[in-house]
């Protein structure tokens, strides 16, 4: 569907097609998001991308981000030089051609809905579930411009990148990737549209779920082309039984991956999310995360560092017994300093922190292709 490819892109762009242009709103908007964007940068990214480059050192080029939907803003800081970036949530992505469909004259109050989940994106540095599934559904019920595209798309924009291909595709069982083609879209344009809100925790099922975005550096015909997917899925042991595609998609990206999560509600340290849990241990190089990742009692043979403070997990449902032995990691000989930026939660007192595991003995390096 290469016409639709260039049809989503004029789209998304554009975004304002379907509505009756305000010069004006859409100027406000603009200056809205570069000041949202300006403070992600002076709070965030400025600080973020020195520590993690230093930290980090040429990690593999392959990218996971469980838990990430929405949020490849932060994965292109932590991880700049990779060519391939993979997210997956419960959320989907949303159907693009909305900006063909939403409601005439109301584009200041759908321009508010996307400033309100950037801001929360470029802010509080995480998003919740709750959030992004009404969002992802209202998108593909065509009522709003899909928020976690449009953030997608501005955490290139804002990373100094620029789309060049936009496809949709499904995955088999065995992980392989079909793209939607056009009869798959008229399919699904004929039957009947799905009505009402998707429950929080219940993954999207729809034809745009799943993207898949090539993209190189702004204005830089020479610059290597990367490629970031979000994959919708249900990561835990019960789901992943009955629908085996991501984790087999997961296998299929190499033996060695670099991986990151971040409030990620604590999953991970879940008995139910076992076969995620040794996918990552089997192959990442480094898992960079907040509290909420992988905790050093489920991963023998990784060796850890962190930084900051931590005084207990963020939210009282977060498993007790993890949380005190967090405590103890971060009062110990692998704490390594301070940090002064935000990623993912804080601990119970407002305090920043950032977790690094590591294979104690470390997988041979992988081929440094940059490009996908």
């Amino acid at each position: 569907m290469r016409d639709g490819h260039r049809r989503f892109l004029r789209f998304a762009f554009i975004g304002v097609i379907g509505f009756v242009v305000d010069a004006a709103v859409v100027a406000a908007h603009c200056k809205a998001v570069t000041a949202q964007v300006a403070t992600w940068r002076s709070r965030f990214r400025d600080k973020a991308a020195a520590f993690f480059a230093h930290q980090l050192g040429t990690p593999p080029a392959t990218v996971v981000y469980p838990f990430g939907g929405g949020d490849l803003v932060t994965a292109l800081v932590v991880y700049p030089d990779a060519g391939e970036y993979t997210t997956l949530s419960l959320e989907g992505m949303g159907d693009p051609r909305v900006a063909l469909a939403g409601k005439r004259g109301n584009l200041a109050g759908q321009l508010a809905r996307v400033r309100d989940a950037l801001g929360v994106t470029f802010g509080w540095a995480w998003n919740t579930t709750y959030q992004l599934s009404n969002s992802s559904s209202d998108g593909d019920h065509g009522a709003v411009v899909p928020p976690i595209l449009t953030a997608t798309l501005a955490a290139l924009a804002a990373n100094g990148y620029e789309p060049l291909e936009v496809r949709y595709f499904t995955l088999t069982d065995d992980g392989a990737i079909h793209y939607v083609d056009d009869a798959a879209i008229a399919a699904f344009d004929h039957a009947a549209a799905p009505t009402g809100r998707k429950a929080q925790n219940a993954v999207q099922a729809g034809l745009f779920d799943d993207v898949e975005i090539a993209f190189r550096a702004k204005a830089d015909p020479t610059a290597p082309k990367k490629l970031f997917r979000h994959v919708t899925a249900d990561l835990s042991d019960a789901a992943l039984r009955d629908h085996p595609a991501a984790l087999a998609y997961l296998r299929a990206r190499g033996e060695h991956v670099a991986a990151m999560t971040k409030a990620a509600s604590y999953l991970l340290w879940k008995p139910s999310f076992g076969a995620l849990r040794d996918y990552l241990l089997g192959h990442a190089a480094a898992i960079v995360s907040d509290d909420t990742g992988i905790p050093p009692s489920l991963a023998p043979g990784f060796a850890y560092e962190v930084w900051g403070r931590y005084l207990g997990a963020h939210f009282d449902f977060a498993d007790k017994v993890v949380a005190k032995q967090l405590v103890a990691l971060w009062r110990g000989d692998a704490n390594k300093g301070a940090i002064d930026f935000r990623f993912g939660y804080y601990d119970n007192a407002d305090h920043p922190h950032v977790m690094i595991a590591r294979p104690a003995s470390p997988p041979p390096s992988p081929p440094s292709s940059r490009e996908p």
